[in-house]
């Protein structure tokens, strides 16, 4: 219990700091079109990149330079970058899309920008906080073994949390503390699902004015901060990313390129099969709450804390029943799909379902015209957040599942030191992911503002 405790309180100082970034760089994004066109590529790449990107960062940048709360520090960085992502892109589109009629009645009452921010753009950004808040929890528990055992090469640091508990036992052998820690973490997650993620997204209050107020100032002057601090990171990365291949030679470099590219392509199949059957979950589940919506508190609740147990928890129930592409697409898709659906269920209130039956709409104009424009950018974001939780999910359901793809290269290369592939293949990975959101994820995501617009 008290390794549950410390990880939780580790994912919720990260999700605060995620929701102050997440406001302050969307509004700096709102606000300059040129940061929009700098943040919003790299962020697409961050969120899509694995968590192992980033230990590079953790270990030299934060524990070199911290040695006594380094390793701490180093840990809650990698989980803020497990939880920051989908608010960030969530808050950003409510920014984005809030109608222009409240936009102009604001400056037009509202002369001050924090008082817009405080009363008009942060309250129009709640909804999508509330449902994307219990998704960046799934999604910090879902590699909380990752985050609390910072392993890379020969360097290795671990803190005191229900991941590192159970990783531990599992290298061990220990099955009865191994079980006893998977018990105790996924009935955490249950309880806190059913007695407050579940009431906030049902409910969703409004903020107290202190913390609505504090938050706008933040907001206001420290957006360029953060956008600043966006840019470092990715910076960072690349450096990490680019370092060790400066002395490799072309012969060794180009047959650990054609490798990537291989092992990226088997990936890719999984990836996109997900999505597709994230997108059906989805839109299934859309359904079901417009025509009851009674049903939505039990979707959000099964849905977010099966997505919040990780892999290394699910894998010895289902490695008993299961194996090889399918072990792999059962522990790929409950971190996948809960973007989705708890995207959709965020939809719900914005589909006119009221106007469709008083004007007789139903059938497939219904569908095409009334349902679909209105959960777009919901259904987009989701996809979008989705895409990228698929790809980090793929560095630990492939080695688990034992299947050939970049997830499982990407580890063995870690766990043997060779950073040389290591950084071929991130490389490949992110390449991969600028050029897809550059041509894929980007129209589409302009095709559903454009609708609700």
């Amino acid at each position: 219990m008290l390794a549950a405790l410390a990880s939780s309180g580790r994912i919720m100082a990260a999700l605060f700091a995620s929701v102050a970034v997440a406001c302050a760089l969307a509004y700096a994004m709102r606000n300059s079109r040129l940061v929009e066109r700098l943040t919003l590529p790299i962020i697409d790449v961050l969120q899509s990149i694995p968590i192992l990107a980033f230990f590079p960062v953790a270990l030299h940048a934060i524990v070199r330079l911290a040695p006594v709360a380094g390793v701490e520090l180093a840990v809650m960085f990698l989980i803020f970058t497990c939880t920051a992502w989908n608010i960030i892109l969530g808050v950003y589109q409510s920014f984005k899309t809030i109608p222009r009629e409240y936009v102009e009645m604001s400056r037009a009452y509202l002369r001050d920008k924090r008082l817009e921010l405080a009363h008009v753009l942060i309250p129009a950004a709640l909804c999508s906080v509330y449902y994307n808040i219990p998704v960046s929890w799934a999604n910090a528990f879902f590699f909380i073994t990752s985050s609390e055992v910072i392993a890379l090469g020969a360097s290795e640091h671990r803190v005191f949390g229900i991941g590192s508990l159970v990783m531990s036992a599992y290298m061990s052998g220990d099955e009865l503390m191994m079980a006893l820690g998977i018990v105790v973490g996924s009935a955490f997650n249950f309880a806190l699902y059913a007695l407050l993620w579940s009431r906030l997204v049902k409910e969703l209050p409004p903020l107290p004015a202190r913390v609505a107020g504090a938050l706008a100032a933040w907001t206001s002057h420290g957006s360029l901060l953060s956008a600043a601090l966006i840019l470092i990171l990715f910076i960072a990365l690349v450096y990490c990313a680019v370092s060790p291949l400066l002395g490799a030679a072309p012969g060794v470099a180009a047959a650990y390129l054609m490798y990537s590219i291989d092992a990226l392509a088997a990936s890719l199949l999984r990836v996109m099969l997900v999505l597709l059957l994230c997108l059906a979950i989805g839109l299934l589940v859309l359904e079901c709450v417009l025509r009851r919506p009674g049903l939505e508190g039990a979707v959000l609740l099964l849905t977010s804390a099966l997505s919040s147990v990780p892999a290394p928890f699910l894998y010895p129930l289902l490695s008993h029943a299961l194996g090889g592409e399918l072990l792999a697409y059962a522990l790929l898709l409950p971190g996948s799909a809960v973007y989705v659906v708890l995207n959709a269920c965020a939809a719900r209130r914005d589909v006119p379902v009221e106007y469709a039956a008083a004007y007789g709409i139903r059938g497939l104009v219904y569908y095409a015209h009334v349902l679909l424009p209105a959960s777009l950018p919901y259904l987009a974001t989701g996809l979008l957040t989705a895409w990228g939780g698929a790809w980090n999910a793929i560095v630990i359901a492939e080695p688990l599942a034992g299947v050939h793809g970049i997830g499982s290269a990407l580890v063995s290369a870690a766990e043997a030191g060779n950073m040389q592939l290591v950084s071929v293949l991130l490389l490949t990975m992110t390449t991969f992911v600028v050029v897809v959101n550059a041509l894929v994820w980007k129209r589409i995501y302009n095709k559903a503002v454009l609708w609700l617009s």
